[in-house]
């Protein structure tokens, strides 16, 4: 057995009956291992996996791990480190499909509709009060028309009877299943898609992590299910991507006080990244960014389009990419607030929390440099990382369960 101050070996002992048939405590009751495998103690879960694997290598937990085991003879490998991490993450992801499976059974279709008339759809969404808006708006730039500052479709939701949630997408870089000399560009390169979800409400927090978009949907429906956030404000943050809006809407429709909010970093990052290619030079792109970007900041959708629409063609070097920002604001208007005013409200602009979520649970130790993963490897990896996250891995190591539900 692997202990978190070395290894132990106990004795084991068999007998029997009268009938001839024969008890072996080693069997009866350890459950069986291969060859080379030890039993691990809650303690060796915990510095290896929460402490070690989650933060750097599976080579370097192993010589740390050893090393305070005094165990750099015959102590355990980075391979065998490995597969102990990849086996406790793939119980903990079957125990939590489980419980979203129990929990959905019989008020959900697959799809996420839900058929329980007992679960609250949402009524009219509470907004703060229309005296601190105007307060706020009087605070703001004079240089656009208040009436249209105020026409927007996003409305300026009560904090308190809110959930926020971020929903985004990671992608390391996947494992090849052959070896290849060729180098591979990285228009060619594949890779893993891990959705990460970061749920908040009243400053307590979760996070989950699914192989997809419909996985993690799935289990966020169970979490708010059994949280009882249904009937709240939901006011979901994306990065605007089509695929992902289509089936938060196809999730939650049922669902009347819900928001998708195009989140302003990507917002951002999206326009750099198209002017960038759209536009002749770094001064024009510049010079557009300028243009367009307090006009998107104050929700005016309608008056950037405009502008992207008239931009001169003797400025763009290739339109195929104004078309997708012209596209894109088109596709996201309803999605889009005045992020000014909204500051100014101390409301929520950006999933910056869900950014640094994906950062701890996949980013920071699957997508360092020379580093490659299998699909279910990564998961697998982030899983366990959610349990460090969420402080549910006392729990999960002693008792093999989840709390599920919002944590300071």
């Amino acid at each position: 057995m692997d202990g978190a101050v070395g290894r132990f070996a106990f004795e084991t002992h068999f007998a029997f009956d009268k009938n001839g048939v024969r008890f072996d405590s080693s069997q009866s009751i350890f459950a069986p291992l291969g060859p080379n495998q030890f039993y691990l103690t809650t303690g060796f879960k915990e510095r290896a996996m929460i402490m070690g694997n989650t933060e750097g290598s599976f080579r370097k937990t192993s010589k740390w791990l050893n090393f305070i085991r005094h165990q750099i003879e015959g102590g355990t490998p980075h391979r065998t480190l490995h597969d102990q991490t990849q086996k406790e993450g793939r119980e903990l992801i079957d125990h939590l499909k489980q419980k979203a499976d129990d929990l959905n059974h019989g008020n959900f279709s697959a799809d996420g509709c839900c058929f329980n008339p007992d679960i609250p759809r949402g009524g009219e969404p509470i907004s703060i009060p229309m005296a601190e808006v105007q307060k706020a708006l009087s605070k703001g730039s004079f240089d656009y028309n208040p009436i249209e500052l105020l026409n927007n479709p996003v409305i300026y939701e009560e904090p308190s009877q809110t959930v926020n949630i971020s929903i985004d997408d990671v992608t390391p870089k996947r494992q090849k299943d052959t070896r290849e000399s060729p180098q591979v560009t990285e228009h060619k390169r594949k890779y893993v898609h891990d959705t990460v979800c970061h749920i908040e409400h009243g400053g307590l927090k979760y996070v989950l992590a699914a192989d997809g978009t419909k996985s993690c949907l799935w289990l966020l429906i169970a979490f708010l299910l059994s949280n009882s956030l249904f009937g709240k404000r939901l006011q979901i943050f994306t990065d605007g991507h089509k695929a992902l809006n289509d089936a938060i809407v196809k999730q939650f429709g049922w669902h009347k006080n819900m928001q998708i909010v195009l989140d302003w970093f990507h917002l951002c990052k999206k326009f750099k990244e198209e002017l960038s290619m759209g536009m002749k030079g770094r001064k024009l792109r510049n010079e557009t960014l300028r243009a367009v970007m307090p006009l998107l900041w104050h929700g005016l959708t309608n008056k950037a389009i405009s502008y992207l629409e008239n931009i001169p063609a003797s400025e763009i070097k290739d339109d195929n990419h104004i078309q997708k920002l012209i596209d894109y604001l088109g596709r996201n208007i309803s999605s889009i607030p005045n992020y000014d005013m909204r500051k100014r409200l101390n409301l929520r602009n950006s999933s910056n929390v869900g950014e640094k979520m994906n950062d701890l649970v996949v980013s920071n130790r699957q997508k360092k440099n020379g580093m490659s993963w299998a699909k279910k490897g990564s998961l697998n990896l982030a899983i366990i990382t959610t349990l460090k996250i969420n402080d549910e891995y006392h729990n999960w190591f002693r008792n093999k369960e989840v709390k599920f539900s919002l944590a300071a």
